[in-house]
């Protein structure tokens, strides 16, 4: 035993454990960073879908050509506006905005199907 009453062993041990923890950090950091940009987007499309949900269609009714620059405009707030809250490296940050507008273009190709239905049956 040594002097401070720790054996060889265990100071390996911790000096390892110290080691672990300096080289692991970052890759948690990421990590976190990862699921916080996972859990902003995933706010982000819920809020769009409560938008479009919100709609209500009356006449006299907007073109179809008009509904759809309408809501490419939302769709490039809503991405304008999260993009400036995303976190970690660039590229990271871009892969989750190309998640993102897809996500939010499928709700759209809906919502716009929902007034083309609409404008047909007017």
């Amino acid at each position: 035993m040594s002097p401070l009453g720790l054996s060889l062993a265990q100071r390996d041990s911790q000096s390892l454990k110290s080691v672990a923890e300096t080289y692991t950090a970052p890759l948690d950091l990421k990590m976190a960073l990862i699921q916080t940009n996972k859990d902003l987007i995933s706010k982000g499309i819920k809020e769009f879908n409560i938008l479009l949900n919100q709609q209500v269609f009356s006449d006299p009714a907007i073109s179809e050509e008009a509904m759809v620059t309408v809501v490419n405009d939302w769709v490039s707030f809503y991405i304008n506006y999260y993009k400036k809250q995303l976190s970690g490296e660039q590229q990271e940050q871009d892969r989750v905005l190309q998640e993102f507008r897809q996500e939010l273009d499928t709700l759209s190709a809906s919502f716009l199907e929902k007034y083309r239905n609409f404008l047909k049956s007017s």
